[in-house]
């Protein structure tokens, strides 16, 4: 996997597990790689969305996006914003 081609991404969601110490550098990564466009998502159930924001430094694009199980039967999606998500 190269990073770099994050990029050029218009997406980018994050389903690491739910630990903020591991997720806290693939944000930071993921904020200084792709452009101003990219809507950067976490599949979070627990955590918070905004810390997620801070660690990116992108809090105009974080989201969080869970999907529900089983996720091959169920049409349904969550959308999270934070009070920055734009």
């Amino acid at each position: 996997l190269n990073r770099a081609d994050f990029a050029d991404c218009d997406l980018v969601i994050e389903a690491v597990i739910e630990d903020l110490a591991l997720k806290k550098p693939l944000y930071e990564e993921i904020g200084a790689t792709v452009s101003d466009r990219c809507i950067i998502a976490s599949n979070t159930s627990s955590l918070s969305i905004a810390k997620m924001a801070e660690f990116c430094g992108r809090p105009k694009q974080m989201l969080g996006l869970h999907f529900f199980n089983p996720v091959q039967l169920m049409q349904l999606v969550e959308v999270v914003r934070t009070e920055q998500t734009d």
